[in-house]
């Protein structure tokens, strides 16, 4: 990207809660957060630090189900030095004891956030109430219980197993020369060696968990719901409607869910809907904070914009808009160097065809109305429906009832 002055890179494992145990659960996370507390060129979380934000740059991670990523994006001047650190940091991490310990504490303040946040918390109950007991139901963070209890020696194991070079994909994007990073990358990683048997990715369900419902009620003023179906695995040739039939739904304030509850009946101030695509299954939902007095006309009102899709063929005007926006978002996010690495990185370590901007766009272009409606009507079906909710309520019963007579 010469038009740039920046460099991103990036490191996908492929490890996350997908791969744990139920009592590893939180492994995978507990494990992100350590590889930031220390490593043999850098043995200090300061260290570390510093010799990204230092210099202007940005260092991150995120744990997902089945992929740990980091991130690092420095001046173009910086990015040997930012190489070495990343490979250092996966490869030799310190894992000392007083920083575990002391990021236990972190963790585990960072798990009763989410459980204090309505927004968040409706959306674990929504997983449970979706995949049960698989690990696609639990917190990427793992549980108190599993947290508070692992043993230094789990995380140590654990990174041996996991942390593995052909289970790794390196991603850079900026101002570079192909050349250069190929000779750096192999002098960083080249000593790279695994260690033990990878772990196991968990299956996803074949079924829907039971009971299709968790409800949490807390006195507060606003009502939190998510409504989910399981839905296409990341490979599904119907990825690319599905996509659309997303953004149509929900997506920006141009989205049906949008324009019908909020801005022609001011029904919740926020509402949307979603998609998470895994490897062997997938999620479609609907998620809205709405006054606790409206919630059921916000339910109705909610299944009401789905009939229409599911009976109704979107118009060809309607169609075309929809296009024009998510070729655009992708268009405009092509020109910043952490979207390309990410771009790249993610489809290669999620296992899909890597594909340019240009072939997905035309992808896009070959989807029809007939496919977003067949889609409606798949995937949202009344007996797959499942519900979470957290907020003020005078009965349980009443929410279950609903969902049910669905």
């Amino acid at each position: 990207m010469p038009a740039v002055r920046s460099v991103s890179m990036g490191l996908f494992v492929k490890v996350g809660s997908r791969y744990e145990t139920a009592v590893e659960a939180g492994v995978s996370h507990f494990l992100e957060h350590m590889l930031f507390k220390g490593c043999s060129g850098w043995p200090t979380a300061l260290d570390i630090a510093n010799e990204i934000e230092g210099r202007g740059g940005y260092l991150n991670a995120s744990t997902g189900y089945e992929y740990t990523s980091y991130w690092i994006k420095v001046g173009a001047r910086h990015w040997k030095r930012s190489l070495e650190l990343l490979a250092d940091m996966i490869q030799h991490p310190l894992l000392d004891e007083q920083e575990l310990e002391k990021e236990r504490g972190v963790i585990l303040d960072e798990i009763n956030m989410y459980r204090d946040i309505p927004e968040d918390l409706v959306l674990l109950l929504s997983n449970e109430a979706l995949w049960g007991d698989n690990p696609l139901g639990r917190e990427i963070a793992g549980e108190i219980e599993t947290v508070s209890n692992m043993p230094p020696s789990l995380l140590r194991e654990f990174h041996k197993r996991s942390y593995r070079p052909e289970a790794s994909v390196f991603t850079i994007a900026g101002a570079i020369d192909a050349d250069t990073v190929h000779e750096a990358v192999k002098a960083a990683f080249g000593p790279w060696e695994a260690d033990g048997t990878s772990p196991d990715l968990f299956s996803a369900p074949d079924f829907i968990a039971q009971p299709r419902h968790r409800i949490q009620i807390r006195p507060s003023e606003q009502a939190h719901v998510q409504l989910a179906v399981p839905s296409l695995p990341r490979h599904h040739p119907d990825r690319y409607s599905l996509s659309l039939l997303n953004a149509l739904l929900g997506e920006g304030m141009s989205s049906r869910l949008w324009q019908r509850l909020r801005e022609e009946q001011g029904l919740a101030y926020s509402i949307g809907s979603f998609v998470n695509m895994y490897n062997d299954s997938g999620a479609l939902g609907v998620y809205g904070g709405c006054d606790a007095r409206r919630l059921f006309e916000t339910l109705d009102e909610t299944m009401a914009v789905w009939s229409g899709l599911q009976e109704m063929p979107v118009s060809e005007t309607e169609l075309t808009l929809i296009k024009e926006y998510a070729k655009g978002r992708l268009e405009l996010s092509s020109e910043d160097s952490s979207a390309v690495a990410s771009w790249w990185g993610r489809q290669v370590a999620s296992g899909t065809e890597p594909l340019t901007l240009d072939q997905v766009l035309a992808s896009i272009d070959t989807v029809d109305s007939g496919d977003v409606q067949r889609l409606a009507k798949q995937l949202w079906r009344s007996e797959n429906l499942t519900l979470a909710y957290v907020g003020p309520l005078d009965s349980e019963q009443q929410l279950v009832d609903w969902l049910l007579h669905e």
